[in-house]
């Protein structure tokens, strides 16, 4: 066996009873969970993670866990079927700088973040306050790394360093377009999350001059129901969520 990570004050855990997921910082403060029982947190500290008590499994959280189950939503958020493909398609790595336009609730800040390390940056801007603000507290409350840097304003371009990738969540990708462009450097990838087939169009007329190699695609999930005598698909599935455009410079 690897070495054991043992549970501790402040430390988040992921915490399954009957199928579902809570996600949960420890304190020795008389908190407890009440699903199923009774899980005092404080009686967690100094376990190991990987254990069941009781009806209770408990984890060590993974990053989708804490996308999922941490970061609070004020906005529709890149679901991890699409940000962990995204950081992959932009090639990122440690010490990767990307910028990312269009913060929202930092679901896909966060990952950006893991993906390039302590080494790495990611510049993201979003320019409605309140989303700033939650997004502000989302990567300070979850990020590993002061790697992130957040703006709260329009993006109109970038002066220093240019970017090795960049990543687009607006609602008109070709406003933006070319002062990302110019914020990159030759040859980088841009990704790029939209909703409508019709905003799709859009950016394809946009990409025609100045770029190749120009992808669109959506990734859907189904999985299924781990019982041995029964394997069968589950009867709901994380479909469409969003069409994924991809291109380079030219």
């Amino acid at each position: 066996m690897g070495d054991i990570t043992l549970i501790e004050d402040g430390r988040l855990v992921l915490i399954i009873w009957r199928g579902r997921r809570y996600l949960k910082r420890i304190a020795p403060d008389g908190s407890f969970h009440g699903k199923g029982g009774m899980l005092r947190y404080g009686d967690l500290i100094g376990k190991p993670y990987g254990i069941r008590t009781g009806d209770y499994d408990i984890f060590e959280p993974t990053i989708e866990d804490i996308v999922m189950y941490g970061l609070k939503r004020e906005t529709q958020i890149v679901f991890p079927k699409e940000s962990f493909y995204i950081a992959f398609r932009l090639s990122l790595k440690k010490g990767s700088r990307v910028l990312e336009v269009g913060t929202g609730s930092g679901a896909n800040t966060f990952i950006l973040s893991h993906a390039v390390g302590p080494d790495g940056r990611v510049v993201s801007y979003e320019q409605e306050e309140r989303h700033f603000r939650n997004a502000k507290r989302n990567i300070e409350r979850f990020c590993d790394w002061d790697n992130v840097e957040l703006h709260n304003e329009e993006f109109t371009g970038f002066e220093g360093d240019a970017f090795d990738a960049a990543f687009i969540d607006v609602r008109e990708p070709p406003t933006v377009l070319e002062k990302v462009r110019d914020a990159v450097k030759g040859s980088a990838p841009i990704g790029m999350i939209l909703p409508t087939a019709n905003q799709v169009s859009d950016v394809l007329k946009a990409l025609e001059e100045g770029y190749g190699d120009t992808e669109v695609l959506e990734i859907l999930i189904r999985k299924y129901k781990t019982v041995a005598e029964r394997v069968v698909p589950n009867d709901r599935m994380i479909a469409h969520t969003g069409y994924l455009v991809f291109t380079r410079t030219l």
